[in-house]
């Protein structure tokens, strides 16, 4: 029997998910919510399903198995937990929350329920992502000296003028780093391993938001190996997201889905390294992306649900990347570094 979705949130993100569902032979579509008037039954007109008259009347539906939470920032962990206790699977967007307690509420509801929840971090099944995984994990670069990200995206004023609750600390609960940057800072420790210490520095430069619009930390790792976070949404016209691994043997570098450097002590370099710097990306338009990562997460959490397994980005794994960001944010308002195994 297919796993039945339930969207929350018909906004531009929703056309992703729709897809992934329709693409994936186990998973169909039950309908979507939104609080705009109007906004799930021109979804639902154009997509099938039912529109449902809010994000409760969906959750209490025994005709949705599992819900995709596409709703800003503020409501992720709070509707997360709603449909995690009326029993519904999640697939929750970045982040899973603003806050580790929020974080810790939602992991909490989750280990004491029956459902798998997932959370959006895409670029874990970009070929790039694994292949790097499969170096690190073989000591292919020897000890790791370095490992670094870069975001450095630009957004027009219009961006956040035109969604209000970007750009604020109680719906946004960050600016560059954790909104754009999570992405990159998820991969990046997701890869790197463990973080010891981060010293952070966070300002908002150009744009006129309460949160941070340019962020640079720097990192030191539990394997000793060190680094730097930069984000930012105010260089124009807007980079793609790099991540270095640099060690005693070797260097690797991923340029947002592609590797652009292979230059590692007795391997041949592979044949698709490519110095394109200009892969599809978001750096300059939020929705310049594919719909491949989507796909991936809407199979795997049907597989998880079906097979009782847990989903590869799980609600632990999502954790991560909010306790750095908000230690960078901590470090940045203390003027010290702050010691991150301690969460």
């Amino acid at each position: 029997m297919a796993v039945r979705y339930g969207l929350v949130g018909c906004g531009a993100i929703a056309s992703h998910h729709i897809s992934a569902i329709k693409q994936t032979p186990d998973a169909a579509f039950a309908g979507a919510a939104d609080v705009r008037p109007g906004a799930a039954e021109a979804f639902c007109a154009s997509n099938g399903g039912r529109a449902f008259p809010s994000f409760e009347k969906m959750i209490e539906s025994p005709d949705v198995d599992a819900v995709c939470i596409l709703t800003p920032s503020g409501l992720h962990a709070s509707q997360t937990i709603q449909a995690v206790k009326a029993g519904k699977h999640v697939l929750v967007e970045k982040p899973l929350a603003l806050t580790v307690d929020q974080a810790d509420a939602v992991i909490e509801a989750v280990e004491k329920s029956d459902v798998r929840v997932g959370v959006v971090s895409q670029y874990r099944f970009m070929d790039s992502y694994r292949r790097i995984k499969k170096a690190l994990d073989e000591h292919l670069l020897g000890r790791l000296v370095t490992c670094d990200a870069s975001m450095k995206y630009y957004r027009a004023p219009e961006y956040y003028e035109k969604s209000p609750w970007r750009g604020t600390w109680a719906m946004d609960g960050g600016g560059a780093l954790m909104n754009q940057g999570i992405h990159g800072i998820d991969s990046l420790i997701s890869l790197a391993g463990p973080v010891r210490t981060v010293y952070g520095l966070a300002r908002t430069l150009f744009h006129r938001i309460e949160v941070e619009d340019t962020a640079v930390a720097a990192v030191e790792y539990e394997s000793g190996a060190i680094g730097y976070i930069q984000g930012t949404t105010s260089v124009y016209p807007g980079f793609p997201r790099r991540l270095s691994f640099s060690g005693t043997k070797g260097t690797i570098t991923m340029c947002e889905q592609l590797i652009t450097e292979w230059d590692v002590e007795g391997c041949e370099k592979p044949d698709d390294v490519s110095s394109d710097g200009n892969p599809l990306c978001g750096a300059r338009d939020p929705m310049a992306i594919s719909d491949y990562g989507h796909l991936c997460h809407i199979r795997d959490l049907t597989e998880a649900i079906l097979t009782g397994r847990e989903p590869i980005v799980n609600c632990r794994e999502a954790r991560r990347a909010i306790v750095l960001i908000n230690a960078i944010y901590e470090s940045s308002r203390t003027g010290k570094p702050v010691d991150v195994r301690a969460d």
